[in-house]
């Protein structure tokens, strides 16, 4: 194997390795060292790759993130209208709370950490005000055609208020409601309330 792909593949195993770790036991009671054993690598490749254990849980942070925000703009690309994309985004949501369900007290991790400790905090609310400026950009685009009591800024924070509820409701409780259609409904009540596509 060439030397790039090989040191590709290193990272890769680490990072995954170090996912199914810390969603089973948790962040703080993983080791280096327990990284390497799993992925089967040494300890010198782990720090020519990672120079702490905080920087793989924050690559593994901004890989999902980076996963769902490619799938927005996807989504953003297809469809004529803010309005409209922001309806189809919405069935993400269940499906993210259904792929994810195992990974979800990996992303508590991630709430909790972020809670303690300065980067980890930085690292996750700059991707939180990443999307609420994609959404308040999107929602911009049609306020010329249908004005709203809400500005875009504001509007945008519900929008992700919204989406983070439906996304804890559905690991606390999966089994109790398709949350990709709750998800609909609510950003659909949200649309309406803004003078978005009335007829919808």
């Amino acid at each position: 194997m060439p030397k790039q792909a090989r040191s590709i593949a290193t990272r890769q195993a680490l990072l995954q390795a170090a996912e199914r770790l810390f969603a089973a036991r948790g962040y703080l009671a993983v080791s280096v060292d327990e990284m390497c054993r799993a992925a089967g690598v040494s300890k010198g490749a782990f720090y020519h790759h990672f120079p702490s254990k905080q920087a793989v849980f924050l690559a593994l942070l901004e890989n999902w993130l980076q996963r769902l925000q490619s799938t927005l703009e996807a989504e953003m690309a297809a469809h004529d209208t803010p309005a409209q994309a922001l309806l189809a985004m919405s069935a993400h949501v269940g499906q993210i709370g259904a792929a994810n369900q195992n990974q979800w007290p990996l992303f508590l991790d991630f709430w909790s950490q972020a809670v303690r400790d300065p980067a980890v905090w930085e690292a996750t609310v700059a991707p939180y005000r990443r999307f609420e400026n994609l959404f308040a950009e999107w929602l911009a685009a049609s306020w010329p055609e249908h004005p709203s009591p809400t500005n875009p800024r504001t509007a945008a924070r519900s929008l992700l208020a919204l989406a983070l509820g439906v996304l804890l409701q559905g690991m606390l409780l999966p089994q109790e409601a398709d949350w990709g259609a709750v998800a609909y409904h609510g950003i659909l009540t949200l649309l309406r309330g803004w003078g978005m596509f009335t007829d919808l």
